[in-house]
């Protein structure tokens, strides 16, 4: 009867760590959350969808692009039917990224756009960028970089190398004309 008694305490201390251990409030769980929800556009990326074939990369450089594996975007286009929910979604998505667990790497407005911009992993070794995009009169969109040892202060000098790649228009056409229509 002790054996049986132990087992179910050691089950429920184990069940409870278990559960507690999940973090609620990431940008995971809210992309995981809200991926399938008829007013969310989910789109992912991944880097072999870029031809690089005619990108002369420095050896610095294949290693930056090696380091990331895919990009995830999150949209959700406001209407004048849901204010109220985008407002709630808006904040949801703002209140992750205020997490202690994301390192703020900036925050600006342009022209009625609001961006915030987080990284996670060490400082000069990023495993994720986060970017939080919204306006009122659009909608927000999240985009999740994923990669690997990442480093952010080359991250622009590869973006404008890329540039000159050919792109598949299609993906990123969703994500345009979703806030168009």
């Amino acid at each position: 009867m002790k054996s049986f008694i132990k087992t179910i305490c050691f089950s429920f201390l184990f069940a409870l760590a278990f559960v507690s251990c999940k973090d609620e409030n990431s940008i995971q769980n809210y992309f995981v959350d809200h991926q399938d929800k008829p007013e969310f556009l989910t789109i992912d990326f991944a880097p072999d969808m870029f031809d690089l074939s005619e990108v002369e990369f420095s050896e610095d450089q294949k290693n930056i692009y090696n380091s990331f594996e895919k990009v995830n975007v999150l949209a959700y286009k406001v209407t004048g039917d849901n204010k109220e929910n985008y407002d709630a979604e808006l904040n949801k998505a703002v209140t992750i990224f205020k997490n202690d667990k994301y390192d703020e790497l900036m925050e600006f407005s342009d022209n009625g756009l609001k961006f915030r911009a987080n990284t996670m992993g060490a400082e000069d070794s990023v495993d994720e960028f986060l970017v939080l995009a919204s306006s009122s009169d659009l909608g927000f969109a999240i985009i999740r970089v994923i990669g690997d040892n990442m480093q952010p202060e080359k991250l622009y000098q590869l973006i404008s190398e890329m540039q000159k790649s050919d792109v598949d228009g299609n993906q990123l056409q969703k994500v345009m004309d979703y806030f168009r229509e």
